[in-house]
C-alpha cells in the first residue's frame, strides 16, 4: 500500500502545483505592481518562512545539488519575473497555455541524458509511436495558434522563457536526485528564495523611477504576502513531485494542465480571451497524452 501512494504521489503534487500556478497569474493578472516587485515578494516570503525549516531537515550534502539550484535560481528571477509580465500583458489564460512548449523540450533532454529513459523508450516500440504522435499533435496545435494574433505576439514572447522553464525542470529534477527527500525539497526552495530577493531587491535598489522603500507599502505589502505564501506551496509541491516522478517530463506536463483552471475562473467571472482557446487546449491534451502514455 505505501509503495502505490508514493508511485501516485507525483502526479497529486503536481496537480497542487498546477492549481497553485493558475492562481499565482489570475491574481498577477489585476495587479497593478510592477513585475520585478512581484518576484521579489515570490522571493522574500519563501525566504522567511522556511529559514526557520532549515534547523529541522537533513541539509543536501552533494555538490551536484547547490549547482543546480543555484542556477535555477538566476534563470528564476528571469522566467517569474517575465511570467508575471505576461499574465498582465496577455492575461493568465495565455500565460498558462504557451508553456507547455517546455514539456518537449523537457522529455527531449531527459531521454538524452537518463539512461533508463532511453532503454524503457526502445523496449516498448507501440508506445514510444504514440508518444511521437502527441509530440505532433501538439505542434499541430501550436501552430494553428499561430493564426491567432495575440498568441502569435505571446508565442514571440515565450521563446526565452519556455528554454529557462525546461532548463529548470531538468536542473530541478537533478537536485532532487541528488538530496534527501525534505533537505532537498526545503532547501532548493529556500536557495532559490534568497537569490531571487537578493537579485531583485538590487534591481529596485538601482531602478531611478522606483524607490526600494515603496516595496513595502501597505498596497504593495497587501499582495506581495499573498503571493509569496502561494508560491511556497507552488515550490513544495513541484519539488515534492519531482522528487517521486521518475521522469521530469511528467510533472511539467501535469503541472501544465493549468489552463483549465484558468478557464473554470473566466467561466464564473465572465471574462473574455481574444485567443484562440481551443488551438492551446490542443498543447494542454498532448501534454495529457504524453504523460499517459509515457506512464504506460
Amino acid at each position: 500500500m505505501t509503495g502505490l501512494i508514493e508511485q501516485n504521489l507525483w502526479w497529486l503534487f503536481a496537480i497542487l502545483n498546477g492549481f497553485i500556478s493558475a492562481v499565482i497569474y489570475i491574481v498577477s493578472q489585476y495587479l497593478d505592481i510592477p513585475a520585478n516587485t512581484k518576484t521579489f515578494w515570490r522571493g522574500l516570503v519563501p525566504l522567511i518562512a522556511l529559514t526557520p525549516v532549515l534547523f529541522f531537515i537533513e541539509l543536501p550534502t552533494t555538490p551536484i545539488f547547490y549547482i543546480a539550484t543555484i542556477a535555477t535560481s538566476f534563470i528564476a528571477v528571469y522566467t517569474d519575473t517575465k511570467n508575471f509580465e505576461a499574465s498582465v500583458k496577455y492575461g493568465a489564460g495565455i500565460v498558462t497555455r504557451m508553456k507547455p512548449f517546455a514539456i518537449w523540450l523537457v522529455f527531449l533532454i531527459w531521454f538524452i541524458i537518463d539512461s533508463q529513459t532511453r532503454q524503457d523508450f526502445i523496449s516498448a516500440p507501440f508506445t514510444s509511436l504514440a508518444i511521437v504522435a502527441a509530440l505532433i499533435f501538439g505542434v499541430l496545435s501550436a501552430s494553428y495558434m499561430n493564426k491567432c494574433d495575440v498568441s502569435r505576439s505571446a508565442m514571440k514572447f515565450y521563446v526565452p522563457v519556455v528554454l529557462g522553464a525546461a532548463t529548470i525542470d531538468i536542473l530541478n529534477k537533478t537536485a532532487m536526485n541528488a538530496s534527501p527527500l525534505m533537505g532537498g525539497i526545503i532547501t532548493y526552495s529556500w536557495i532559490q528564495a534568497l537569490i531571487i530577493t537578493i537579485i531583485t531587491y538590487a534591481i529596485h535598489h538601482n531602478d531611478k523611477d522606483f524607490k526600494a522603500s515603496n516595496l513595502f507599502d501597505r498596497h504593495i505589502l497587501k499582495y506581495g504576502l499573498l503571493i509569496g505564501f502561494l508560491f511556497i506551496v507552488a515550490n513544495i509541491a513541484k519539488n515534492s513531485a519531482m522528487s517521486f516522478t521518475p521522469n521530469p517530463s511528467y510533472v511539467t506536463a501535469i503541472i501544465f494542465t493549468n489552463p483549465v483552471f484558468v478557464t473554470l475562473y473566466y467561466k464564473i467571472v465572465k471574462h473574455k480571451e481574444t485567443a484562440n482557446i481551443y488551438a492551446g487546449y490542443g498543447l494542454v491534451l498532448s501534454s495529457i497524452l504524453l504523460i499517459l502514455l509515457a506512464n504506460h
